[in-house]
């Protein structure tokens, strides 16, 4: 059974993006090292994400393969549009939590990309395993936040902390 595994970066306080969707904060950071989460990236076998986060990458790395570390991870892009699939990408309207059980039974690891549409609902079904944070040394002050209200607290148990370059990573576990 794999895991779910949020992968990310937000400000300081907790902005995964500018109000209109700008990463630039973040993709201008120097120093961070060229090896940074390849291992971790290596096991996903999936990813979740939002149409706006697959629209984001796509056109700032068009030829590029969404994930570098496997270049054979299959997307899965929540969306309403009505999109035709590629090789690798599902476009589907299906709920995220619904997705995220059945990717669970499936070989390797499932990436959560994205903030509060797609990582938020499953927090509150308590499927996220792993969260690895890495915090920019950036306040935005707006923006999108990473994590929306849940109904109930989540409990996460720190099990690594280390710096890339200007980011620190901290990576937690979800308290049995």
């Amino acid at each position: 059974m794999g895991k779910l595994i949020f992968y990310g970066a937000t400000s300081l306080d907790g902005y995964l993006a500018t109000s209109d969707d700008n990463l630039d904060w973040l993709t201008h950071l120097t120093d961070i090292p060229t090896d940074a989460g390849t291992a971790t990236l290596a096991s996903m076998a999936a990813a979740i994400m939002g149409r706006v986060t697959y629209d984001y990458v796509a056109q700032q790395a068009p030829d590029a393969p969404f994930n570098p570390a496997n270049p054979q991870m299959h997307n899965y892009v929540l969306t309403h549009q009505n999109r035709p699939n590629l090789p690798l990408t599902t476009f589907t309207d299906e709920d995220v939590v619904t997705l995220a059980r059945d990717l669970r039974t499936q070989p390797g690891d499932t990436w959560i990309v994205g903030g509060q549409t797609i990582l938020t609902p499953l927090l509150a079904a308590e499927m996220v395993d792993t969260l690895f944070l890495q915090l920019a040394p950036i306040l935005l002050g707006q923006g999108k936040r990473l994590f929306g209200d849940l109904a109930q607290p989540q409990h996460f148990d720190l099990i690594q902390a280390h710096q890339l370059g200007p980011l620190a990573e901290l990576v937690y576990q979800r308290r049995n």
